[in-house]
């Protein structure tokens, strides 16, 4: 009959299977620290890629003029400051319905937020 040979975990000393288990778990750990590393990189380049898109719309809207009536209107209505004021015309220039004013959907906007 065929004599059955134990197998090599059967025979390998506990320490040594120890220091196995401990590398292992070293390697998963150097392992989960890449992986952050690599989520953490795709995050900044997210928000890298938003910042300039913010910028570039911040830019776009410091190039549209505003009237100073529009501003004084918004300023005594609603008493806030002309840099206020100022700022959201030019941030709802570019979303205004057709045929509203952009003096209204300025003020709609600074009302309802």
């Amino acid at each position: 009959e065929r004599e059955l040979v134990p197998s090599t975990i059967d025979t390998c000393p506990q320490s040594i299977m120890t220091e196995a288990e401990a590398q292992a778990k070293q390697l998963d750990s150097v392992t989960d620290r890449v992986e952050e590393q690599e989520v953490d990189l795709n995050k900044a380049q997210q928000a890298m890629s938003a910042l300039t898109a913010s910028q570039e719309t911040a830019s776009e809207a410091a190039s549209i003029a505003v009237s100073p009536e529009d501003v004084k209107i918004i300023c005594d209505e609603l008493e806030v400051t002309e840099e206020l004021a100022t700022k959201t015309l030019r941030e709802v220039a570019p979303h205004k319905k057709e045929g509203e004013r952009l003096v209204t959907a300025a003020l709609r906007k600074l009302i309802t937020t």
